[in-house]
């Protein structure tokens, strides 16, 4: 009975879930209709009341499967709601962020002008005859050239010419690539013989799916080959992994922090492929000089890109205008913050291939609570699939608070109320250290009497902070 009623709270959750996607933006409408309110709200504070429910839905649902059967009936049902959830989002045009506009017109002038993205930004008057009304009016940055790497470029222009053209496309072609997330993320848990509906935390989460098929952000496409590179680790194929990791490095850059987590003498024969990869990439915008960069130098520079910056961030800015030091100053610190944890993760001893599971989690939280200038939600994705592995209540829950930080488009002058950073940061942090208290940091841990314990019972040790191996969110 128990069983039953857990798949049958399971299959209500989905479908009040599928409900509220599939609704979407028309809510403000039906909230004006029963005169809850009386004037239509922006997108964005709809987006807000729709991310309540979807959220406190969520804890609920991630909850529920260890009380079920561990059966591909089951399995199969959470991903049939993840795909409801997704598909009402792709034909919406995003309120939320213009990224997606500018991915779809990069591929253009590369795949129809040959042009250079790194060289030519969008204003530059060779490229009026490109112009349309459907993409060019709504890309950001027009005067600056591109920030995306070679890799997003050569996907970009692959697409445009296999005719996506437009960003509903795009995203439509996203979901393809969502699912080889999961598929990789299903192999990774069956290869640690962990439970496959885990892949719930990723699948049903409402930041992922709103940034990634509503919004359209590019770590859609860069998640399948770092999964990639995670699985071929496991399976021993290093040459493979280092390929993958070389993909999704040429996408967004951030992978290449996870040669940090490989054993010394893995590291070198992942690195040669992933260094291969990544400057093939960039071989095909080698013309750009050293413009190769476009936008990036500027955007790690421009205080105009300061978005929703930790509590530790906000007080270095403060810090830097005290004491008159330049902004570079709070770079160069978080740097060296950074550059000690990943020498420090690189020199910590390894005992098996599945190390690399919990040391990609420690490289990208650690990423992720250094970043600067700008902490955007998308920037999460990258991490999400992780949790699956080991299912951190901080970020798990930090994935429901930070859409708060769009509240910042709401406001008169443009600024991040305090209370909102407070309401995101303050609950990572404080469960953040709780979880440190309780399982530690590193990620190995060494077994030298006892070698009679299991591969399993050693995974679920390292991977899991919760004793049970169950839930996020089961009572211990």
């Amino acid at each position: 009975m128990m069983q039953f009623s857990a798949k049958n709270k399971l299959w209500l959750l989905g479908l009040l879930s599928a409900a509220i996607y599939g609704v979407n933006f028309h809510i403000g409408d039906l909230l004006v209709h029963v005169r809850i309110i009386q004037f239509l709200p922006q997108p964005i504070s709809l987006y807000l009341i729709q991310i309540v429910p979807l959220g406190l839905i969520y804890l609920c649902a991630i909850w529920l499967p260890p009380r079920m059967e561990e059966n591909s009936k089951n399995l199969a049902l959470i991903l049939l709601f993840a795909l409801l959830f997704r598909l009402p989002l792709i034909p919406l045009d995003s309120a939320l962020s213009s990224d997606i506009y500018r991915y779809v017109w990069e591929g253009k002038i590369q795949a129809r002008a040959g042009i250079n993205p790194y060289v030519h930004p969008p204003l530059d008057d060779r490229l009026v005859v490109l112009r349309d009304e459907k993409i060019y009016p709504f890309i950001n940055r027009k005067e600056s050239p591109t920030v995306y790497p070679a890799g997003a470029q050569l996907l970009f222009a692959l697409a445009h010419r296999a005719g996506v053209d437009t960003p509903q496309r795009l995203k439509s072609v996203a979901l393809i690539a969502d699912a080889l997330t999961v598929v990789l993320l299903l192999l990774i848990l069956r290869q640690l013989q962990l439970p496959l509906s885990r892949v719930i935390i990723y699948a049903w989460n409402p930041l992922l799916i709103y940034e990634l098929f509503y919004s359209g952000h590019l770590e859609s496409f860069m998640l399948p080959p770092l999964l990639g590179f995670i699985y071929l680790f496991l399976r021993g194929w290093l040459v493979g992994a280092g390929v993958a990791l070389g993909l999704a490095t040429a996408i967004k850059l951030v992978p290449a922090f996870l040669l940090a987590t490989l054993a010394p003498g893995k590291r070198l024969k992942v690195a040669i492929p992933l260094v291969f990869t990544v400057g093939f990439a960039y071989l095909f915008y080698a013309s750009a000089g050293t413009r190769i960069l476009g936008f990036l130098p500027t955007y790690f520079s421009d205080p105009n890109e300061i978005f929703n910056l930790g509590i530790f961030q906000l007080a270095l800015l403060w810090i830097t205008r005290v004491l008159s030091f330049p902004a570079l100053w709070i770079r160069f610190v978080l740097f060296a913050f950074l550059f000690a944890i990943l020498v420090v993760i690189s020199r910590v001893r390894r005992t098996s291939p599945v190390d690399i599971i919990r040391g990609s989690y420690v490289v990208l939280s650690s990423y992720l609570l250094l970043i600067y200038p700008a902490f955007h939600p998308w920037y999460l994705c990258t991490l999400i699939p992780f949790l699956c592995v080991i299912p951190s209540r901080a970020w798990i829950l930090f994935s429901l608070l930070l859409p708060l930080s769009y509240f910042k488009y709401l406001t008169a002058d443009g600024t991040m109320p305090a209370w909102i950073t407070l309401a995101q940061f303050i609950p990572l942090y404080g469960l953040l250290i709780w979880e440190h208290s309780k399982s530690g940091i590193a990620f190995t841990q060494s077994h030298p009497a006892d070698r009679k314990t299991t591969l399993l019972n050693r995974n679920r040790k390292i991977l899991s902070d919760n004793p049970t191996g169950d839930s996020p969110f089961l009572p211990s």
